[in-house]
Order: C-alpha cells, then sequence, then structure tokens
C-alpha cells in the first residue's frame, strides 16, 4: 500500500506523545518479553511515569540485566521499583506456574492496573514448541491467549469502586492479511486450523514472517472472546482490554528475518532503516493502550490507518460470514487446546 510510505515516515520521526509525568504513580504493571525491544522500552516508559515495573524473561540472568538497564534509564536504580519473572511462553506450566507466583507474591497483593502481553517471535524456519506446536503459533496465539484468560480473572476481582485495571494484547496491523476464504476447509482437515499450521509440509517458507499474520489473527479472534468475558453481569466493563500495533520497529526480533534468504539480508536492513521507528517510539503505542477508557473498550490501538480505513479492511478477516464462522472454530480450538494441557483451567480462572 503505498500511501501508507509517508505514514510510516511520520511515525518514524513524530513520536506518539507520552502521558504527563507521573501518570502511573503509585501504579503495578507487568510487561512481558521486556529484556529488550519493545518490552524493554515499554518498561522504560512505565517505569519513568511512576509505575512498579514487572518484567518477564525466559532466563533470570538476562532479566536482571534487563532490569538494571531499565533502572539506569527510568533513573530508579535502588527504588526497588522493578521486578524480574521468569516465565517462557513454549509452556504452558511456565505460564500457570508465572501466575500463581504473581498473584501469591505479597508484593503485588493488591493486583495489576495494567498488563501488557508483548512476549511474541517471528520464526523464520520451522520449529515445533515443546507442547507439539509450531512455535510462532504456540508463543504468539495459544501461550497469550492462556496467559490472558488467567489475568483477566484475576483482574477482574479487584474492588468493583476502582477505576478498571487495562490488559493490553500485543498483536499486529497483519491480521488483516490472510486469506481465510479455506480455513473453514483445513479446520475440517485432520485435527483442525491450529494443526493445519503446525505442520511442517504447511509451513509457508516462502513468507518471511510465515506464520506470523495468521497467529496474530487467530490471537485477535482470541482478544475478542476475551474483551466479551471482561464485562460484568451488570454490563459494566471490569478490565479495558485493548490490541495494539507499534508498527514497523527496528528491534532484534524484526531482524530475525534477515535468517530467511540472502535477499532478505540486504531488503531488511535498507526497509527498517528508510521506515522502521523507534523502539521508544513504537512502546508509546503501548502506553496509550494502557490509558485506553472505558469507551475504547476492545479498540484496536494504531495509528497507521484512520479509523474510517481499519474498519473498511477489517471485514473480510473480523466482520464477514466467513469471518464469524472461522472465529467461531479457531476459538473453539485455542479452548479445546488449553483445557486439554490445562486442566486446572477453568478452577483458576474462578480462583
Amino acid at each position: 500500500m503505498a500511501y501508507l510510505f509517508p505514514r510510516r515516515l511520520r511515525d518514524k520521526f513524530w513520536p506518539e506523545p507520552l502521558p504527563p509525568p507521573g501518570s502511573f504513580q503509585g501504579q503495578t504493571v507487568l510487561v512481558t518479553g521486556a529484556t529488550a525491544g519493545l518490552g524493554r522500552a515499554a518498561a522504560v516508559h512505565f517505569a519513568t511515569l511512576g509505575a512498579r515495573v514487572i518484567l518477564t524473561s525466559r532466563s533470570m540472568a538476562s532479566g536482571e540485566a534487563a532490569k538494571r538497564d531499565i533502572e539506569r534509564m527510568a533513573g530508579i536504580t535502588g527504588q526497588g521499583k522493578i521486578r524480574v519473572m521468569e516465565l517462557d511462553m513454549n509452556r504452558y506450566s511456565s505460564c500457570v506456574s508465572f501466575f500463581n507466583q504473581l498473584k501469591q507474591s505479597e508484593q503485588w497483593s493488591h493486583g495489576l492496573d495494567c498488563a501488557v502481553l508483548n512476549a511474541g517471535i517471528i520464526n523464520p524456519h520451522f520449529a515445533e514448541s515443546p507442547e507439539g506446536w509450531e512455535q510462532t503459533i504456540q508463543v504468539n496465539t495459544l501461550s497469550t491467549t492462556l496467559l490472558g484468560l488467567l489475568l483477566l480473572s484475576w483482574m477482574k476481582q479487584g474492588p468493583k469502586d476502582r477505576n478498571p485495571p487495562h490488559l493490553v494484547f500485543v498483536t499486529s496491523r497483519d491480521h488483516l492479511e490472510p486469506d481465510i476464504t479455506s480455513w473453514a476447509d483445513w479446520s475440517g482437515q485432520g485435527g483442525g486450523l491450529l494443526q493445519y499450521f503446525s505442520r511442517e509440509e504447511n509451513w509457508p517458507s516462502h513468507q518471511p514472517q510465515p506464520n506470523y499474520a495468521e497467529s496474530k489473527l487467530m490471537l485477535m479472534y482470541a482478544v475478542g472472546e476475551i474483551c466479551n468475558q471482561a464485562v460484568g453481569p451488570d454490563g459494566r466493563v471490569r478490565v479495558i482490554v485493548n490490541s495494539v500495533c507499534p508498527g514497523l520497529v527496528s528491534t532484534d526480533i524484526a531482524r530475525l528475518v534477515v535468517k530467511h534468504s540472502r535477499a532478505m539480508q540486504l531488503l531488511v536492513p535498507l526497509y527498517l532503516g528508510v521506515l522502521g521507528k523507534s523502539a521508544d517510539y513504537g512502546a508509546r503505542f503501548y502506553v496509550t493502550a494502557a490509558r485506553a477508557s472505558e469507551k475504547e473498550h476492545g479498540k484496536f490501538v494504531q495509528s497507521l490507518l484512520t479509523d474510517e480505513e481499519y474498519h473498511r479492511l477489517r471485514v473480510p478477516n473480523m466482520e464477514s460470514d466467513t469471518a464469524t464462522d472461522v472465529k467461531g472454530l479457531v476459538w473453539k480450538e485455542i479452548l479445546s487446546e488449553l483445557r486439554e494441557k490445562v486442566p486446572s483451567l477453568d478452577e483458576l480462572m474462578k480462583a
């Protein structure tokens, strides 16, 4: 879309404004996947704005190193406002263990004011998770949905007289890209859509970001269901849920695309160099989403498209009759998988 070129340049040089200092004073904010790139930049923003920040990492060593960097950049070294917790999104057991530790910690006993589910991957080559799914589907769709469901149940239990907390899912404008006209047929072939996208013989190796757009679209379907669950019996929004796209950002995860082919080794650095915004600028959209109003519950936060353009472009994958059918199939498969692999899911969501 050629008309997006000047908008990408605009976003590269004119950033989303940050809220006033102290906007998150006294709040507790969780940022997953916060050791580098957008996650770390978001943690710096939230800490600078006054929040206590919980950041997750696959290893405590990497997390502690990131913590020191974040404290230094936010000017809060030694204040005890940053905590590191271990989380491996490739494993359901790690997601459940993380959630239980978080909920039982006296340090965060008052609950979360905001959770930003940023952890995600781009895999240039096929790899299977320990749970048996292609890793992009595992991390970006299944484990993110699991963590979102668990956190939502806990965040809904806060005092009814407080402002609703925020649950932010990092998705992508790429959810508009997949052609879903065959998805219903694929769902009926040998195990469903999740199985289809996790078979190595179906791996779209010609794509620079295989399964990425598909994983983010399925996450958007899950987020829509989670938005419905965030509303109480009285019709009031108990947790404000949003999805967000930070746009084209020059980070390590984007640079993984260069491993796809020699052509990508030449094109990606050039493309990101010209149009990619900094992690600092991209993470500002996380902050914007974390301040969404109740009226903005369910909104997809992004800057590249006008609201009118986005609502027009989202029809095929989000609002058409085909989309309605596919959305139901995907959600049914996700819930079935999570309930089978995490038998305690329903109990955890009630606790």
